[in-house]
C-alpha cells in the first residue's frame, strides 16, 4: 500500500507539539510494511538538515495550470523536494510562502499559506498515485475537500489532533478558495459565520480518526466539541479514536544517548539518582536535595494545559518536599508566573523557557513524577514517555490521559496518579498521594510495572490499516 501523509509538523524537522512525534513514529512503523510518504512545508529553520535524494515533483496539476490567479502563480513556481528518513520518503514543499519562516505557526495569513500547501499535497497525491491520502489537522484539511471533488479522488483519512484549533477565518478572507486552482463551494464549511477548515476536513474525508478513544467520546459532546460536535455526530459511524503510540527507539532509558545515565528495570533507582544529580548541576541548582521527589512538567504553556490550577495547588501545598522542573513556552502570563517562582523559590522551582529536545529527555529520566494538569488532552505522549522512564505520571482525568493512566488500590492496575481537571483541591491531594508513594515500598513495584507497559505502534498500526481498508472500499 502507498500512503501519503500531509502535515505541518514532523519530528525532527518541524516540531511544535505531539503531532510531530506521533507522525514520525507512526510512519516509521508503517514503513516496515508499506510505501510511506510525508508532505510537509520547507520552512527557513528546520530542526535537522534533510537527506536529499535529488528528486523533485511539481506542485500543480497540468489541468490546473491556468493563468490568472496568484495561487496558480505561486504553485507554478513551487516544487516538492524529496528526502528520506527511517525508510520514509519526505516531500518538502519548497515555496516562497514558507521559505523565510523560522516557526511554522503564529504567522500572518496562515489561512492562505496552508490552503496553498493543502492544494500542493493534493496534487502530490495524484502525481504519486497513492492508495490512501492521510491529512492531519486543519492545516491540510482543504486537501480533503479537493480529493472529494476530484474526478480522480483518492481514499482519504482525516486525523484530528486537537479540535480546539480549527483554522476558522472570515469568508471575505477565503474567497480565493472559489477560484483556480481550488474551485470549491465553501458554504458547507460555514461555522459561526466563518469558513472553518477543520469542518471542511470532517465533511470531506472518507474516514475520520482522533488520537484516543476517550477524546473521541468527549468531542461528540460540548464543550469539548468546540462547537463542532454536531458535525462529528453526523459522521459518527466514520469516526474512530485510535490511541497514539511512541517510538521505543527514541524514548528508551536503556539506550537514550541524550540522558546522563542509562538504566533499566533492575537499576532504575541508581539511574534516576545519577540523572537527577547531573540535571541539577546542568540547570545551576546543585544543592537541591536528591532524596526529595522531583516532578517534571513539559509542554506548551496554553490554557489547555491547566497550569493556573497547578500554580494554585503548588502554593497551597508548599509544605510538601517536592521540587519542580518545568520546560515550555507560550502564554506570557504563565511564563511570567513561572519565572517569578524560579526567582523567588530557587530551592523549589526551576523554569526553562522554550523547547529543548535533549533537556526534555533529561527531565523525563531524572524526574520521579511527571505532572500533566490538562483541562483537556486529546492523547498526550509525555505520560507514555514517563512510563517508559519509570517516571510516575500525575494526570487529570481527561481524554487520552484517562485511557493510559489508571490509579487503583490494586497494584497490578496502578499506572499513575489521577485527579479531576481544573480542581486545585483534587490536584493538591494528588500531590499528597505522590509524596506518600515516593516514600513507600510500593513505589518500586509501580515503577517496574509501568516500565514494562507497551505503548509502541505495533498494535495501533493495525488499527490504521483497518481504517485505510475501509476508506479504500468506500471508493470501489
Amino acid at each position: 500500500m502507498k500512503i501519503l501523509h500531509a502535515s505541518a509538523e514532523y519530528f525532527p524537522y518541524i516540531k511544535m507539539g505531539g503531532l510531530a512525534d506521533m507522525l514520525a513514529s507512526l510512519t516509521k512503523e508503517q514503513a516496515k510494511a508499506e510505501e510511506v510518504y510525508v508532505a510537509l512545508p520547507l520552512i527557513g529553520k528546520l530542526g535537522k538538515e534533510p537527506k536529499w535524494t535529488g528528486n523533485e515533483y511539481k506542485a500543480l496539476l497540468p489541468e490546473d495550470a491556468k493563468e490568472g490567479t496568484i495561487a496558480v502563480s505561486l504553485l507554478t513556481k513551487a516544487r516538492f523536494l524529496e528526502a528520506e528518513e527511517s525508510g520514509v520518503k519526505l516531500y518538502f514543499f519548497d515555496s516562497e510562502l514558507f521559505a523565510n519562516l523560522e516557526s511554522i505557526y503564529g504567522q500572518a495569513e496562515e489561512h492562505y499559506r496552508f490552503a496553498i500547501f493543502s492544494y500542493a499535497c493534493y496534487a502530490l497525491s495524484q502525481f504519486l498515485q497513492v492508495d490512501a491520502f492521510h491529512a492531519h489537522d486543519w492545516h491540510t484539511a482543504i486537501a480533503l475537500a479537493l480529493q472529494k471533488n476530484s474526478q480522480k479522488s483518492i481514499p482519504s483519512i482525516f486525523t484530528i489532533h486537537n479540535l480546539a484549533y480549527q483554522g476558522d477565518h472570515p469568508f471575505w478572507m477565503t474567497g480565493f478558495l472559489k477560484e483556480d486552482p481550488f474551485r470549491l463551494v465553501t458554504s458547507p464549511f460555514e461555522h459561526d459565520d466563518k469558513c472553518n477548515y477543520i469542518k471542511a476536513g470532517i465533511l470531506s474525508a472518507g474516514q475520520i480518526t482522533t488520537v484516543s478513544p476517550g477524546y473521541r467520546e468527549e468531542t461528540l459532546n460540548e464543550p469539548n466539541g468546540f462547537g463542532l460536535s454536531y458535525v462529528l455526530n453526523k459522521r459518527k459511524d466514520d469516526y474512530r479514536g485510535i490511541l497514539n503510540g511512541i517510538d521505543s527507539d527514541e524514548w528508551n532509558p536503556e539506550s537514550d544517548k541524550r540522558i546522563f545515565q542509562t538504566y533499566n528495570t533492575t537499576n532504575w533507582k541508581d539511574g534516576k539518582r545519577k540523572n537527577k544529580e547531573s540535571l541539577y548541576q546542568e540547570i545551576g541548582r546543585p544543592k537541591l536535595p536528591l532524596d526529595a521527589p522531583l516532578i517534571g512538567l513539559i509542554g506548551r504553556l496554553t490554557y489547555q494545559k491547566g497550569f493556573p490550577t497547578f500554580l494554585q495547588a503548588l502554593l497551597e501545598r508548599r509544605h510538601l518536599p517536592h521540587r519542580y522542573v518545568v520546560l515550555g513556552s507560550g502564554d506570557p502570563e504563565t511564563e511570567n508566573a513561572f519565572f517569578h517562582l524560579s526567582d523567588t523559590l530557587p530551592d523549589v522551582f526551576y523554569f526553562y523557557k522554550g523547547y529543548n529536545e535533549s533537556l526534555a529527555h533529561k527531565i523525563e529520566a531524572a524526574s520521579d513524577f511527571f505532572l500533566m494538569p490538562s483541562l483537556f488532552e486529546p492523547c498526550g505522549l509525555n505520560q507514555m514517555y514517563s512510563h517508559a522512564y519509570g517516571t510516575i505520571p500525575i494526570v487529570s482525568r481527561v481524554g487520552g490521559l484517562k485511557d493510559t493512566v489508571e490509579e487503583s488500590n490494586l497494584l497490578k492496575y496502578k499506572t499513575g496518579i489521577v485527579f479531576e481537571p481544573n480542581d486545585k483541591a483534587s490536584l493538591g491531594y494528588a500531590l499528597e498521594r505522590a509524596n506518600n508513594l515516593f516514600v513507600s515500598r510500593e513505589r518500586d513495584d509501580v515503577v517496574k510495572n509501568i516500565m514494562k507497559l507497551d505503548w509502541t505502534w505495533t498494535k495501533r498500526k493495525l488499527e490504521y490499516d483497518s481504517i485505510y481498508k475501509t476508506a479504500i472500499e468506500l471508493l470501489q
